[in-house]
């Protein structure tokens, strides 16, 4: 029984075991928090790239975009959905150069870590169903400690 002990000891004192912060953030269970939220904490990691696939694959909108400059708003259509836009507006009359609008009634998830394709930060809003609304890629290495070690990385998007 002592040896058992000291084996596991030895164990948890090897760098095998013990756990990086990036790793700890990894092991985090479900936390919550709101579309609106979620985005804001994308802000200091500007640029952000936005992917938007078309169902079917039959098109793929991608944009870089300066997200420290994102306002936010939640508007309901006559349809009655409640949309959140985030947008750059440049202050004229003419079209903000970015735009980009999410049912937050669909948007029921994220997931949040390093992608495998490019080896830097990825989130994902998908739907009830695990569709993906958006892919966001933001800028950063301090992401994955700062955002997913406090969020984890699979988040559940709540209305408040």
């Amino acid at each position: 029984r002592l040896r058992l002990w000291g084996l596991l000891l030895l164990a948890t004192r090897s760098e095998s075991f013990q756990r990086t912060r990036s790793s700890r953030a990894q092991t985090r269970l479900h936390a919550s928090t709101t579309l609106p939220e979620l985005l804001e904490a994308l802000k200091p990691y500007a640029p952000v790239r936005c992917i938007v696939v078309l169902p079917g694959a039959g098109a793929i909108l991608e944009s870089a975009v300066d997200a420290s400059r994102w306002t936010m708003s939640e508007s309901t259509t006559p349809t009655g959905k409640t949309l959140l836009t985030c947008k750059i507006a440049d202050g004229s009359d003419s079209p903000p150069p970015f735009e980009l609008h999410l049912d937050v009634d669909r948007a029921k998830k994220a997931t949040l870590g390093v992608s495998p394709k490019t080896g830097g930060p990825i989130v994902r809003v998908m739907d009830g169903d695990g569709a993906g609304l958006v892919t966001l890629l933001p800028t950063g290495d301090s992401f994955v400690d700062a955002v997913v070690g406090k969020l984890g990385e699979e988040v559940d998007l709540v209305r408040r």
